[in-house]
């Protein structure tokens, strides 16, 4: 192991320790370094030495993150990757039942639309029969039941518009 003198030294590495630290190879280190126009800190023994506070965000800005960018910008390579790890991604997500497909979700909230349209139906005949509510309480009841009937339809209604918008 080379000697340190100061401090700073301790932070400052060539491109093979870089490559060995962080898994990468030689020529991927200095590739990025020189597209990132990492300038060296110093040398030692001829070999050029770079700040880590400099290396590390060039080794892996274009990484992590990825600010500004999109798939379509990467090179055909990297691209290729891209669509395959979100292929993977959703793969996952989906056996893990974090995604639904749009056709069971569709079927549930139509399902709970059903029950939920049913159960208003119902309401004044319950309340009629099992609590004796006047028919002036009746008619208030209907009104309400209806007007949540049309609000619920309303919505379904807006959210199939944006759907077709956002995806037709």
């Amino acid at each position: 192991m080379a000697e340190i003198n100061r401090l700073e030294e301790a932070y400052n590495w060539n491109i093979s320790r870089l490559a060995d630290a962080f898994g990468l190879h030689r020529d991927t280190v200095r590739k990025r370094l020189k597209e990132a126009g990492v300038v060296p800190a110093g040398s030692r023994n001829g070999a050029n030495l770079y700040a880590l506070k400099d290396a590390g965000p060039a080794l892996f800005s274009d990484r992590i993150g990825s600010a500004g960018l999109s798939p379509d910008d990467y090179p055909p390579q990297d691209r290729k990757a891209w669509f395959q790890s979100e292929n993977e991604r959703v793969k996952l997500e989906r056996e893990m039942r974090l995604l639904v497909p749009v056709e069971d979700a569709h079927r549930e909230m139509s399902r709970l639309a059903k029950a939920m349209a049913s159960a208003l139906d119902s309401l004044p005949d319950l309340l009629e029969r099992d609590a004796g509510l006047a028919p002036e309480g009746l008619e208030l009841v209907e009104r309400v039941t209806d007007n949540l009937r049309e609000q619920m339809y309303q919505a379904v209604m807006a959210d199939d518009d944006y759907t077709e918008i956002a995806h037709g």
